[in-house]
């Protein structure tokens, strides 16, 4: 009969209704309980609405489930049916997340192969996978052209596109003078991305524009004042300024002093967690028995900070046995460097470094290469034959004691810590590579 409606399918509305709920539990609350009894009453009713098994692994992943999240999209992927695609894409974010950058770049690289007409994130992906893993210049470059075809392809979300490539160059470590002006960029397009006004102010610092940095981290804290990173910044822009403006101190002395070098490792561990606290808690994880044995016990905090030296390392151990770097490891680069035949480094305790420092003032003669008073040093270790490692200008880690020029051997104490973690069997943070580069997505 004409005008008759067809029948309503009561089962597929009652489907499609926990279909949805599931998505909108996710999208306010991924770890919420009733997700997988959702997505599996849907299943069980609806097998081919695989799409479910895609946000049951979002749930997953969001409740740290990671090996679990991974296994349901290897299982989706292998039934190669229309989520094939949609799978591919969160394994390859998921083994980002989890800094399997070799295996992120894989993924990624597949996903534009069954999709030769992806969009500009997918090769913004792609581009931050191969940063983070074989080739940080060609994937900074992928992600500069993935701008570029935003611009061409998808000009209202080009706004996007410059954040991500900001955040992305952030993630992946790239240095400042790559970073600026594509931060710059991106604030302008969208001046509410305080995140990379905060990086693009530590930045102006590294590059010694002190005056802009205040400008920046001030917006920031206009914005929102409980901003702890951008209270931070603000304070050592005013280091910066204080001793220019008392007529005390040039922009050359802090350059001379390597301030931009240690303002901008200051917004890589506030972000990442990368300081020296952290890789001594690392390294406590995963240190050799014998290592562990030849460490004195910590000064207190007090005594720390009076003492000269690098007071966090001297509050976790006050030195180290003599004889006892080897306990560092034989592939420490540091034993090939040292004044004795064999003598490995190790950490030097509160009282050997007051003693030397008091032996350097008293018998100058004897010390020459650390005598001038214009230059910051704080000894760490010793091979117990002459030589030492201090933290030097801009909080690298210099050699000292075999020929007459210092030589650099660690960007930081921080990072020659997470070098032994890395060596020791442990997880490295440092960029690239951290959910910062999916923030604002």
């Amino acid at each position: 009969m004409s005008g008759m409606q067809e029948p309503v399918d009561l089962e597929r509305v009652a489907i499609e209704r926990d279909r949805d709920l599931a998505w909108e539990l996710y999208d306010a609350q991924p770890t919420h309980p009733q997700i997988p009894r959702l997505t599996q009453s849907v299943l069980a009713r609806a097998p081919q609405f695989t799409g479910m098994i895609i946000l049951s692994a979002m749930h997953r992943e969001a409740c740290g489930e990671f090996d679990e999240a991974r296994r349901l999209l290897q299982e989706l992927m292998g039934r190669r049916d229309r989520q094939f695609l949609g799978a591919l894409r969160k394994l390859r974010d998921l083994e980002h997340h989890e800094r399997r950058f070799d295996e992120s770049l894989r993924l990624a690289e597949m996903v534009l192969r069954e999709d030769p007409e992806a969009d500009w994130l997918d090769r913004m992906d792609l581009g931050s996978a191969m940063a983070c893993s074989t080739d940080p210049e060609g994937g900074w470059q992928m992600i500069d052209e993935a701008v570029d075809r935003s611009a061409r392809t998808d000009p209202a979300r080009f706004h996007q596109a410059l954040g991500q490539r900001a955040l992305r160059f952030l993630a992946s470590g790239a240095p400042p003078e790559r970073f600026i002006p594509a931060a710059q960029q991106a604030i302008e397009a969208d001046p509410s991305e305080s995140l990379i006004e905060t990086a693009l102010a530590y930045a102006y610092l590294y590059d010694y524009r002190a005056e802009e940095a205040a400008d920046a981290f001030r917006r920031v804290l206009r914005a929102d004042p409980l901003d702890e990173v951008a209270q931070g910044g603000l304070y050592v822009a005013k280091a910066f300024l204080d001793p220019i403006e008392r007529g005390v101190g040039t922009m050359d002395d802090l350059r001379n002093a390597g301030m931009g070098r240690i303002a901008w490792r200051m917004l890589r561990d506030q972000l990442f967690e990368t300081g020296v606290t952290e890789a001594l808690a690392a390294l406590d994880a995963v240190m050799p028995e014998d290592l562990a044995r030849s460490l004195r016990p910590p000064l207190d905090d007090e005594a720390a900070r009076a003492s000269g030296g690098e007071h966090k390392i001297l509050a976790w151990h006050d030195g180290q046995l003599p004889g006892s770097g080897a306990a560092w490891g034989r592939d420490d680069p540091f034993r090939l460097m040292s004044a004795g035949q064999d003598s490995p480094f190790r950490l030097m305790s509160a009282e050997e470094i007051a003693a030397m420092d008091a032996e350097i003032e008293e018998r100058p003669e004897a010390w020459p290469l650390w005598n001038d008073e214009r230059e910051y040093y704080t000894q760490i270790f010793t091979d117990d034959a002459g030589a030492y490692l201090n933290e030097g200008s801009g909080g690298r880690l210099f050699q000292r004691g075999v020929g007459d020029v210092d030589r650099e051997v660690a960007p930081s104490v921080a990072d020659w810590l997470w070098d032994r973690v890395v060596a020791f069997g442990g997880d490295d943070p440092r960029p690239g590579g951290s959910g910062i580069a999916s923030l604002g997505r």
